[in-house]
């Protein structure tokens, strides 16, 4: 049976390019000092036996090591056997003709626990590194479930998702972080979106080109960063990892991140890319005169906020959507239930809000048919006497068609029937796809919307956490390469910061330094949106954010699990 708890340790350091002796002192330094803390997993950082930046192919191959039998491998060894303990690192491993950036755990008897390839290969990788071959490994150790995965991998929701389907409760991600919104938001966000915790080394210093600004920690399944080492500096941190912390999926109370999940749902994330929608449109020219608009979040809905003149009712929604459209906002989104005074509804006002759905659309169709505008309309539709949360969207020529929410809540499930795909519409000012409140803990969901092809995704919602805004909506939108446009409730237990996100996210990590929240019942949150942005899939150069996934690994996505195997 796997500790209930266990100390593990974080390490910080720069290797020297080329150099195992030094880098085999560095990790002998660092794993003793690690042990002196308690630790019984150290982790180091990527390509940590050889450095990273070599001078071409031919010198990557002259330095990388076989498994087993290399030199920081076989130094590796003897310390786990020496202290007792698990030890990861990145490695650059030789395995034939092929060179491959890898993420190897060390058990207490210096043996191979998991062998892992990088799969996601930022630009530098590319130069010398094959793709991995060797899919998304999960071990059972006396540590707990335990899964690896090398950097940039963490930017793609896929991997970290499948290790997580697979039981993983620790995630070990040995990594070379060029930014630090690598470590302080998707870290997190990888973290909670799963209910894992996430070990993950970097380096810090300069190696050759690259900066490093260090960001190694230790997140909890609820995506807090309970352990750090500062930026610019070396050393080790070390944190308590409580698995059960990381067999609670719960969410919302009564909800599960894991139980919740619709495989039927998510199909196309395991289509080969050549096959997917989106890798036709990154091909289909556009003009550039015509292919830019604004969008906004329009913070506002009915409620009942206090007596007088604080009640916001349909009236006042349609009002505020009416001024948006007139200043030449051209997609806009109300937050979720927007024309109910509950944020989340029961049966009887479900009820109610589908018989008026009809009268709420056809006036914002007047309101798209004056200003040539879209607009989402949220609220519920009836389907042969089923009750569906639902999202109709609007133009200029009246629906455009609805989409029906496939992630329900306790409370929903009572009385709605839920959804059972991620549609696209075209749109005239590109192809919008919508996710609805709780879809959007889900990665699946804009996930499934970006391999759709999708430009702008919209997210009307009625937040509950702070991770929400704070760590999902950012990568909801630059992992997909879209537009978000998120409009939230002022009624909801974490109301308003209703925002808009640019396809490749915003220039600092902090969200609340770059869009502060506001609480303002009206407030509209517009941006500009370029969709020869949206359409361009690479986050650098050679590294497309679709193009690049390797689908045959991704099994877990879409295979039911069966009860026994889902954590509460």
């Amino acid at each position: 049976m796997p500790k209930s708890v266990f100390r593990a340790a974080v390490v910080q350091t720069l290797a020297k390019l080329g150099d195992f002796d030094h880098n085999i002192t560095l990790m002998t330094t660092y794993v003793a000092e690690a042990v002196r803390q308690g630790a019984e997993l150290v982790v180091l950082p990527e390509c940590m036996d050889t450095g990273y930046l070599f001078d071409s192919p031919e010198h990557c191959a002259e330095l990388a090591e076989q498994i087993p039998g290399g030199p920081f491998v076989t130094a590796m060894a003897g310390l786990c056997k020496k202290h007792g303990i698990y030890i990861a690192s990145g490695i650059t491993e030789k395995d034939g003709d092929k060179i491959f950036n890898t993420g190897l755990m060390l058990d207490r008897d210096g043996q191979v626990a998991v062998h892992y390839h990088k799969q996601f290969l930022a630009t530098h990788d590319q130069n010398w590194f094959a793709f991995g071959e060797r899919g998304c490994p999960v071990v059972d150790t006396d540590l707990g479930r335990i899964g690896l995965l090398i950097c940039f991998d963490g930017r793609i929701p896929e991997i970290a998702r499948s290790l997580a389907l697979q039981g993983a409760e620790v995630i070990v991600d040995m990594a070379n972080f060029f930014a630090m919104d690598q470590a302080d938001m998707w870290g997190p966000a990888r973290a909670f979106e799963n209910g894992i915790w996430l070990v993950a080394a970097t380096k810090a210093g300069y190696e050759r080109s690259i900066y490093y600004p260090g960001g190694s920690m230790i997140a909890d399944p609820e995506g807090r960063v309970v352990t750090s080492i500062p930026y610019d500096t070396h050393g080790v941190a070390v944190a308590d990892i409580d698995l059960a912390a990381a067999r609670h999926k719960r969410v919302y109370g009564a909800n599960n991140k894991i139980s919740d999940r619709r495989p039927d749902a998510y199909g196309i994330l395991k289509t080969p890319y050549d096959e997917t929608p989106v890798a036709k449109v990154v091909w289909e020219p556009i003009v550039p005169a015509e292919a830019t608009s604004k969008v906004a979040a329009v913070q506002s809905h009915v409620a009942d906020l206090l007596p007088g003149p604080e009640t916001t009712g349909a009236d006042d929604v349609f009002d505020m959507l009416d001024h948006t459209a007139k200043l030449g906002v051209k997609v806009l989104c109300l937050p979720e239930y927007a024309f109910s005074p509950a944020w989340v509804p029961d049966a009887a006002g479900a009820a109610e809000l589908a018989k008026a759905h009809p009268s709420h659309v056809a006036r914002a169709a007047g309101i798209a048919a004056r200003y040539g505008c879209v607009i989402a309309v949220p609220g519920v539709l009836k389907d042969n006497g089923r009750l569906f949360p639902a999202t109709t969207l609007v133009g200029p020529d009246g629906v455009i068609g609805s989409y029906r929410k496939v992630h329900l809540t306790a409370e929903e499930e009572k009385w709605a029937s839920a959804g059972a795909d991620f549609p696209v519409f075209e749109t005239p000012f590109g192809r919008v796809g919508i996710m609805m409140g709780y879809d959007g803990l889900f990665p699946e969901a804009s996930r499934c919307l970006g391999v759709a092809a999708a430009d702008i995704v919209l997210w009307p919602a009625a937040l509950r956490t702070p991770q929400e805004r704070e760590w999902l909506t950012v990568p909801r939108a630059a992992d997909n390469r879209v537009a978000l446009v998120l409009a939230n409730r002022l009624d909801c237990p974490y109301p308003g910061g209703s925002l808009a996100v640019p396809p490749n996210g915003f220039p600092h990590w902090d969200i609340n330094v770059v869009a502060p929240k506001s609480l303002k019942m009206g407030a509209v949150m517009p941006m500009f949106v370029d969709l020869a942005v949206c359409r361009q899939k690479q986050m650098i150069p050679k590294v497309d954010m679709f193009a690049n996934r390797l689908t045959a690994t991704y099994g877990p996505l879409v295979e039911a699990l069966a009860v026994a195997d889902v954590a509460e």
